[in-house]
């Protein structure tokens, strides 16, 4: 009857169904790559999938009075498109820029760039959080497998995903210590239309 309890327990309930229905929402991505070898693809503007990207995690990373930034290093003439499915690498890029958000500190910096590198496209996601030990980053990909420790809520499936839809898209993923945050970093190597 207390209404303070009943307001806790009801944004417990909340918290526990967004959990529950993004690991649902998880595993049916998951489901879906099993086995795809051919995808529909189209010409994907990176530069507008990050933006959005970054803008979806924005509240996020405001909540946790983190800087969030986003710089494509690409004169604006040029394109920044690569053949792909826009729903499943817009579902990769999410997935780099919530984790950056989500598992730094609360006053972290976490940056995303589109760049060229020896000709390539590349996106980028670093952040200042604490990284990750040699043992732990082999592990990474691992189907629920969390670092130990971790007190944010998820589920260890995001990089399974990331990897899965980086394999069926034929791009290469780079993961490392940031030399610019010194975080984590990760390079996604994109192909070019």
């Amino acid at each position: 009857l207390d209404p303070v309890l009943r307001r806790h327990a009801l944004q417990s309930t909340l918290e526990g169904c967004d959990r529950a229905i993004r690991l649902v929402e998880q595993l049916l991505t998951l489901a879906r790559l099993e086995g795809v070898a051919v995808l529909d693809q189209a010409a994907v503007d990176m530069r507008a999938l990050a933006q959005c990207a970054v803008a979806e995690v924005a509240p996020k990373a405001i909540a946790k009075q983190q800087m969030l930034e986003f710089e494509a290093d690409i004169d604006v003439d040029t394109p920044c498109s690569i053949p792909g499915n826009e729903t499943l690498l817009a579902v990769l890029v999410r997935n780099l820029v919530d984790n950056a958000v989500r598992y730094s500190p609360p006053a972290a910096r976490v940056k995303v760039t589109l760049h060229q590198q020896a000709g390539q496209m590349v996106l980028s996601v670093q952040d200042s959080g604490p990284g990750l030990n040699a043992t732990d980053l082999k592990r990474l990909g691992e189907r629920f497998f969390r670092v130990p420790g971790s007190v944010e809520s998820g589920s260890g499936l995001g990089w399974s995903i990331v990897q899965r839809i980086a394999a069926v898209h034929g791009l290469a993923l780079q993961v490392e210590t940031s030399a610019v945050l010194g975080g984590l970093a990760v390079h996604v190597r994109l192909r070019r239309c």
